[in-house]
């Protein structure tokens, strides 16, 4: 298991201490249906499953490339996109850990990779918790994982105007962080179409690559340095700009807080010339390359291009 922070409750934050491991989202479970991750090292992708296929189970490197988007190898469109009705609650199953983010697709997920523009936007994040055991969001996750299920929910904005989106969940190891560029995130994706959502448009988010910088706070620290005593920890990638929790700056879920583990969820809607939500309709969605963008040690993020 990883100890790391979590961004978003979309997904994913734990205490720092130690590395046990590294992974991928075997599970991604909606109201409805379960699907499955074709694994890291297989030949070629699931042709049922909306998860975009790793080819690692390391991290992204360099975080400040294109594999923070979706991870390595995750930057290719999934062969389908599941249903996902907006206000529900979804489920990223690490079998270990987890993370998540949310971003936009720009004309549908079969040809929007988020590697530029501000697309990502933050919906969710969770981090370090002194007054609660354990404090870190990824332990959270990894206790489910003792059972082979590590797992982390999250709950669609209700307002997200439909349209197809890329759902972004991730785990941040701090573990090595001390040093520069020793921060380890494992970024995983998965390709949803909201229905029955509503009409609040998405704001202008971050960039994946370029939201995280190596001396960023967050990313270069000695994790041993939080602790209940001082459980002061500034999550990256900025606050929750969208849903119930944004611009959270809580000691539990904002900026501020910390966690071992750290996991966010983005999603981006695809450009639909017959939705109602394209950001031709300000009143409806967000402009081309706006995000949705969530993390606290667990992170959710959205992010819609239209």
């Amino acid at each position: 298991m990883l100890f790391s922070k979590v961004k978003t409750l979309l997904l994913p934050l734990g205490l720092a201490t130690s590395v046990l491991g590294h992974g991928q989202v075997r599970y991604f479970i909606t109201s409805t249906t379960t699907y499955p991750a074709a694994d890291a090292y297989a030949a070629s992708p699931d042709p049922s499953s909306p998860i975009r296929k790793l080819d690692t189970y390391g991290p992204a490197a360099p975080f400040t490339g294109t594999a923070i988007t979706c991870g390595s190898g995750g930057n290719n469109a999934a062969a389908v996109v599941a249903p996902v009705a907006a206000g529900s609650v979804v489920t990223f199953d690490w079998g270990s850990w987890t993370s998540s983010y949310i971003a936009a697709c720009p004309s549908g997920c079969a040809s929007f990779k988020g590697e530029s523009g501000n697309v990502w936007v933050k919906i969710q994040q969770e981090g370090y918790v002194a007054s609660r055991t354990p404090p870190w969001a990824e332990q959270l996750i990894e206790q489910g994982g003792q059972s082979g299920h590590g797992k982390w929910s999250i709950t669609i904005p209700s307002t997200l105007p439909n349209g197809e989106y890329i759902l972004r969940h991730e785990i941040l190891g701090l573990h090595v962080a001390g040093e520069l560029n020793g921060a380890q995130f494992y970024p995983n994706c998965v390709q949803i179409k909201i229905t029955g959502g509503g009409n609040v448009a998405l704001p202008s988010g971050v960039a994946f690559p370029g939201a995280y910088q190596p001396n960023d706070p967050g990313i270069l620290i000695q994790l041993w340095t939080v602790s209940a005593t001082n459980p002061a920890y500034t999550i990256p990638g900025g606050p929750i700009l969208y849903g119930n929790g944004a611009v959270a700056t809580s000691a539990a879920n904002g900026s501020s807080s910390t966690s071992r583990a750290s996991s966010s969820t983005s999603s981006t809607r695809a450009s639909s010339a017959s939705s109602s939500t394209r950001a031709s309709s300000t009143s409806s969605a967000a402009g081309a390359g706006q995000t949705l963008y969530g993390q606290v040690r667990l992170i959710s993020h959205f992010s819609p291009n239209f």
